[in-house]
């Protein structure tokens, strides 16, 4: 779901399922784009512009008509992407049942990233985090942050408002009150979902992933990388249940590539899911792993493989 501008690039995509062998794999073609996203059985991604569905129950792949998009985000049948397709920057809200498209053009600007959680949306545009209920067709300005990520009720997003270090804040919808749950923080993307909230400390450890429980009010160090080992990014990080993927750095010169890992938050143990130093961009949802590629992306199916 959440620096999140990459270029498109031309990529394969794998579908890969997995056994309790990890060699026992097997790749199965199902497109080329980039910039995935992925909700239990869908996987929506971009190519050259255009918004491409692949259902993985059925094995089916859908070409939504669009132009200049990026950044989708899908909860359900909904679908929600930048459209960069007129001079004024705007929203795109696909239903891929009924085929209904609306657009949200109120304070998104040419850097708004959208995120869905049932029938809201999230996004920040000119340092403000803003929420739509597209089935009410209200909007609301919650914040003053960046790079939001929303669950249930809870939307996490990035704030450096009172002039400090940057923090990550979870606001709370009914109550209408946010907390600070890092220690610190960076201008790049948290994740949420349940009460963990995850991000990167570039502040005091490069690219370490921390991790916020609401509940227990306890904050932990999920990786922790140095020189000789690779770093990792919250730049490109997802969680989902029990679940935490990442991307682990072995070049320093290049931030926006790594090699991508799963950590189990249960047991604190991790796995490498990619090899190459050239996966960028790794979500999760239930058991599907979803990352792009300088060459390909993949789809990993990790329910019978665990970290």
């Amino acid at each position: 779901m959440k620096s999140r501008l990459l270029p498109i690039y031309s990529v394969l995509i794998f579908l890969i399922l997995a056994s309790t062998v990890v060699s026992a794999v097997r790749y199965t073609k199902i497109g080329s784009g980039s910039d995935p996203a992925v909700d239990v059985n869908k996987v929506v991604w971009t190519n050259s512009g255009v918004i491409h569905v692949y259902d993985l129950s059925t094995k089916k792949g859908t070409i939504i008509s669009s132009f200049a998009a990026s950044h989708p985000a899908i909860y359900g049948n909904k679908l929600v992407w930048h459209d960069g397709s007129t001079v004024t920057p705007k929203f795109t809200v696909y239903d891929l049942k009924t085929k209904v498209r609306s657009y949200i053009t109120k304070d998104v600007d040419s850097n708004s990233i959208p995120s869905i959680y049932g029938n809201k949306i999230v996004w920040s545009a000119n340092s403000n985090v803003y929420i739509r209920d597209i089935s009410a067709c209200t909007q609301t300005k919650i914040a003053a942050g960046s790079n939001p990520d929303i669950y249930g009720n809870k939307v996490s997003y990035d704030s450096d408002s009172a002039g400090y270090t940057p923090q990550i804040y979870v606001y709370d919808i009914t109550t209408k009150k946010a907390i600070d749950v890092s220690q610190y923080g960076d201008n790049v993307a948290s994740h949420i979902f349940g009460n963990k909230v995850i991000w990167s400390d570039f502040y005091t450890r490069l690219g370490n992933v921390r991790m916020y429980d609401i509940a227990t009010e306890q904050q932990i160090e999920v990786t922790a990388g140095d020189y000789m080992t690779g770093y990792d990014t919250g730049g490109a990080t997802s969680i989902n249940g029990k679940k935490i993927v990442y991307l682990k750095h072995n070049d320093l010169s290049n931030m926006e590539l790594g090699d991508v890992y799963i950590c189990d938050i249960a047991t604190g143990k991790s796995k490498q899911l990619s090899f190459g130093n050239t996966a960028q961009t790794p979500v999760v949802s239930d058991s599907v792993v979803v990352w792009s590629d300088s060459d390909s992306i993949y789809i990993y199916v990790t329910g019978r493989v665990q970290p």
